[in-house]
């Protein structure tokens, strides 16, 4: 009869009281980078530069954005150490010469990783073409907003490291560098022949 009676009283109590939750949970580690939105487009990639005269940098390249289509990717170039000498972001829409239009986030990664790349013909600025006296910039070469003459010849005749990549439809920027100094030439356009 006790058996009986604790059963009962038991039985009861579980009648009484609210049913429990039953509620999952996930353990599932975030792939999210530091900085990056939850949603949306995010990719990035980095490719280490050994330049001429024993100059080492590292070439990084991000993109974020609510879709891929609308992603503004930022090229940045470092110092070993993580100084930053040089950084400059675009719409992917205005690079198409880097990025396709309907590019997912795998392939938008793809896309960094060449942009990373020196499209440069030699890594050094003697190779960019001079800057006729008189003329108002040099052959199938645009300056950058405050880059005289005598800027552009002077990186030329220096033979430092140029790194250049794709800027537009048809164009590539050139950064000169000079150990912890960098700085935007302008847009080269090659020849057509």
């Amino acid at each position: 009869m006790k058996r009986f009676a604790l059963g009962f009283a038991a039985l009861a109590l579980a009648a009484c009281s609210p049913p429990a939750q039953d509620t999952q949970t996930e353990d599932v580690a975030s792939n999210t980078p530091v900085g990056a939105a939850p949603a949306g487009c995010f990719a990035e990639a980095s490719r280490d530069w050994s330049a001429v005269g024993g100059q080492y940098y590292v070439i990084e390249a991000e993109a974020t954005g609510a879709t891929c289509r609308e992603a503004t990717a930022t090229l940045r170039i470092t110092t070993s150490d993580g100084t930053v000498l040089f950084e400059r972001a675009y719409p992917t829409a205005q690079v198409s010469l880097a990025f396709a239009p309907n590019a997912d986030q795998s392939t938008l990664r793809s896309e960094l990783e060449a942009w990373t790349q020196n499209t440069a013909d030699t890594p050094t600025a003697d190779w960019l073409p001079a800057w006729p006296s008189g003329a108002p910039k040099p052959p199938y070469f645009q300056p950058a907003e405050g880059v005289t003459r005598n800027v552009y010849e002077g990186a030329r005749g220096n033979q430092g490291p140029v790194f250049c990549y794709p800027d537009g439809g048809e164009s590539n920027a050139c950064v000169a560098l000079a150990g912890t100094n960098a700085t935007l030439l302008g847009s080269w356009t090659p020849e057509r022949p």
